[in-house]
């Protein structure tokens, strides 16, 4: 790879189709799980089939049971050397199965003179498209976006969409989803047209005087046409324009240059946006119009880090799966927003969709909030992880659904890099049939502006094979304990920490004594992983699967090597399915990220905070001070903060003034780099990034914190109470307002009579809505809970709990909820 060879990349946001050619084709569905042999059928009768709106994910509405998802399977990461049966693996949801969707169309005489594309943003999974009772074609991959062109199939007046779905039985190593469970559009245009996801914007040169912008506009059609390209700036002015007069024979590439003076740069402080609206006109009349939304901003991968705008930025990153919890892999943009609102308050300014493409309104949001992304293809090659997964496909598909991504989108802002696989078992015979060359040059062939990558978990074989040096970034899987040892046998290798983490928790849940996981074996990997039987461990960060480690690890690993880029933690939230470690415990949720599954802040969300938002400053005490089983016993009080030192009272009584206590040289580091795992922590490594007191008599009353500044004057304070018996119950709409069709979600907390969290309240709660919104789900945060998500009731979990709901009106929503002998009602939220 040539040294400049990323030093011009600028680029891109979402190839947004104008809203003149797409109409999206949401409402008015019908659905069932039924096998009918002659659904695809022009005439057939649905009436009996259930009314549904898209997105709609079928199985997240189901009960959960442990006998939908059973597998026996053998996780190398894990340490098995043997096949055992897991549950819970894909979240115990009844994803498996056929499901069929049908719609009706209308289309005019004059309309079918025109092109008419069927869009599906994805489809979970195995795609079958008829069209009036004519089957169209087929899309395996569930997660990849797809059209036709269905114009030869319709006839004027009504016309029928049938689409047939069926995911098998050990698909999927986590919940996948289930149905059309994202956006599907109809895309109108003449039949000369630009090619849907046929632009490419790059800035090849960049300065604060001026940026060269390229665009390459694909058309296609036949005769004689001018072509307009108009660039507008972040406020909407029209700024610069290219007009071609041009002959189209089938197809043809436009190439146009723009200079733009004073750019306004692309970057995580300032995300600005250009647009490019592409017109085609025929005798002076304008017969398409394309909109393509991009930002300006160069990116270069070099051996001491990665550099934004020529300035180095460390990736403080999280992995995030596709789905949004209680509501499923239903795709709604404003859950997603609320998801990176929590992140980037958490400090995070990269996001790795894991382990697959995106909706793509999500990089839209990326674009929009200036969040870094890497764009993730698959996770499986041609060896399987499970039974019937991407395995299957590969070899028919990969270099389609590769291709399409990468169209789709490469005029993103916010992408720096495309991943080509993750933990991909080809590692462990040394890439045999070349895949990762194989998938690299099919990258390359279409976009030399981004960095390619993948994940790897088995460090030694891919960096003897060579798999790693192929793509141009590596990531590494879980290995904070020999960066060192990877840069000194490989000194010009460029790479990040891929994912991280692996320590388990579940929100104002704690197990004592605190006893840390330190014994390890041979290859490094936790030996005697800490299980607790109700599924519940605490947040001291003390228990971990094999493979995995606390926060405060690869913390000092980065620090001691400024070289690796960054780091994306597994996850930023928890997700359904992999419930690892505890698949005997009826877990059917992940347990590892900073903020569950509803979206509630676990202690470590604030350490992560105090290292990475440098924008704000945290003082966090831990645990909560209702610990009644803790009275005339010790406990250790820890404080995450990004103040100097700080102070402990318990009910008035000092403890003394302590700080961080960091070692300059990490005690966890290999000596060989065969020794690849780094599992487990120490008290040490908690002690280097919080402040700690290690015996503190626990008695019912206040714990508080008091923070310091280095001159030692008082800054800051935060206290904990014990809490009183339940006297209250508090509903917060997290937004004021929003539009029809779109979720809102509300916290319900329940408080004793001082207004302190009752964080041993765990009882039921009924749930009702009505007015411009019907209930869709609820949560609380509990790996373990396996009520009904779509059900309205729902148990608290240390005290509170979070409920969606869809509006579909105009008007108020109305919720109350009552639970033993307190309730509550809230009808503050607008829906315009």
């Amino acid at each position: 790879m040539k040294k400049n060879l990323f030093l011009l990349s600028a680029l891109i946001i979402c190839q947004c189709i104008s809203a003149q050619r797409s109409t999206e084709l949401l409402e008015n569905w019908k659905f069932t799980n039924y096998d009918f042999g002659a659904a695809f059928q022009e005439h057939f009768d649905d009436n009996n089939w259930k009314d549904i709106t898209i997105p709609h994910d079928w199985a997240v509405k189901e009960d959960f049971d442990f006998t939908h998802d059973i597998q026996l399977t053998m996780v190398i990461q894990d340490g098995e050397t043997q096949p055992r049966y897991r549950t819970g693996r894909t979240g115990a949801l009844p994803y498996v199965g056929i499901g069929w969707y049908r719609t009706k169309y209308d289309v005019s005489s004059e309309e079918l003179k025109q092109k008419v594309q069927l869009l599906f943003d994805g489809a979970m999974s195995n795609a079958k498209v008829y069209v009036n009772g004519k089957y169209v074609g087929e899309r395996p991959f569930g997660y990849i976006s797809f059209y036709f062109d269905i114009t030869k199939f319709l006839k004027p007046g009504t016309n029928s969409i049938a689409v047939r779905l069926e995911n098998f039985d050990s698909q999927s190593r986590w919940y996948p989803g289930a149905g059309l469970y994202r956006k599907v559009s109809i895309i109108k245009t003449n039949t000369t047209h630009v090619k849907t996801w046929g632009t490419f914007v790059t800035t090849p040169e960049i300065s604060k005087k001026k940026a060269l912008v390229n665009a390459k506009v694909e058309l296609l059609g036949s005769g004689d046409f001018t072509v307009k390209n108009e660039i507008y700036d972040p406020n909407g002015k029209l700024i610069t324009q290219e007009n071609e007069v041009i002959v189209i024979k089938d197809a043809k590439t436009l190439n146009h240059n723009f200079q733009i003076s004073k750019p306004k740069l692309w970057s995580i402080e300032t995300p600005n946006l250009y647009t490019l609206k592409t017109t085609v006109l025929a005798e002076g009349k304008a017969i398409d119009s394309y909109k393509t939304t991009f930002g300006i901003r160069s990116i270069r991968f070099e051996i001491d880090g990665f550099y934004l705008n020529d300035k180095k930025v460390k990736l403080k990153g999280v992995n995030m799966h596709h789905d949004f919890g209680p509501v499923g892999a239903a795709f709604y943009p404003e859950l997603f927003v609320r998801q990176m609102k929590k992140m980037k308050e958490m400090g995070v300014n990269a996001i790795r969709f894991s382990h697959n493409p995106p909706a793509p309104e999500a990089l839209d949001i990326c674009d929009k909030m200036g969040i870094l992304a890497i764009d993730e293809a698959f996770d499986e090659w041609q060896i399987g992880k499970t039974l019937n997964g991407y395995s299957k496909q590969f070899d028919l598909w990969s270099k389609k659904d590769l291709t399409d991504m990468i169209l789709r989108d490469r005029n993103h802002p916010s992408i720096i890099m495309w991943s080509i696989g993750n933990e991909i078992m080809e590692q462990y015979r040394r890439d045999p049939n070349g895949i990762t060359k194989y998938l690299n040059d099919i990258v390359k062939s279409l976009d030399t502006t981004r960095a390619t990558t993948a994940g790897f978990n088995s460090a030694n074989n891919a960096l003897e094979s060579g798999m790693a040096s192929t793509v141009d970034v590596t990531g590494f899987n879980y290995k904070p304990g020999i960066y060192h040892k990877i840069k000194e046998h490989y000194p010009n290798l460029k790479f990040y920490a891929s994912e991280t983490g692996g320590a388990l928790s579940t929100r104002n849940s704690y197990k004592f004594p605190v006893v840390f996981d330190t014994v390890r074996n041979a290859r490094g990997a936790s030996a005697n992983v800490k299980l607790y039987k109700d599924g519940q461990p605490g947040n001291y960060e003390n228990t971990n699967v094999p493979w995995g480690y606390a926060p405060f690890k690869e913390f000092a690993a980065q620090d001691y090597n400024d070289f690796v880029y960054g780091e994306f933690v597994w996850t930023g939230y928890d997700y359904l399915g992999e419930p690892s470690p505890y698949h005997t415990a009826k877990s059917r949720s992940s347990y590892f990220a900073p903020v569950d599954m509803v979206g509630l802040e676990k202690d470590k969300f604030y350490l992560y905070q105090s290292e990475w938002n440098d924008n704000k400053e945290t003082l966090h005490v831990f645990p909560h001070w209702t610990l009644p089983e803790m009275e005339n016993k010790t406990l250790p009080v820890v404080c995450y903060t990004t103040y100097d030192k700080a102070e402990l009272f318990v009910n008035g009584k000092s403890y003394g003034i302590k700080t961080k206590q960091k070692p300059e040289t990490p005690e966890f580091l290999a000596k060989k780099i065969q020794r690849e795992a780094s599992g487990g922590t120490t008290m040490a490594q908690l002690k280097a990034y919080a402040i700690v007191w290690d015996n503190v008599s626990y008695e019912p009353g206040e714990v508080k914190v008091v923070a310091y500044n280095k001159k030692g004057k008082k800054v800051d304070e935060v206290s904990r109470v014990t809490s009183q018996k339940p006297a209250s119950i508090e509903i917060k709409n997290e937004v004021t307002s929003l539009s029809k069709g779109e979720v809102a979600v509300y916290v319900v907390s329940v408080l004793d009579k001082n207004g302190n969290l009752c964080v041993r309240y765990n009882e039921n709660m009924k749930i009702n809505v009505d007015g411009a919104a019907e209930f869709l789900a609820s949560g609380n945060g509990n790996p373990t809970n396996v009520q009904n998500l779509s059900k309205p009731e729902r148990r608290f979990f240390n005290g509170q709990a979070v409920i969606y709901a869809k509006s579909n009106a105009e008007g108020v929503i109305n919720i109350a909820v009552q639970s033993k002998n307190l309730s509550k009602s809230n009808s503050s939220l607008i829906v315009k």
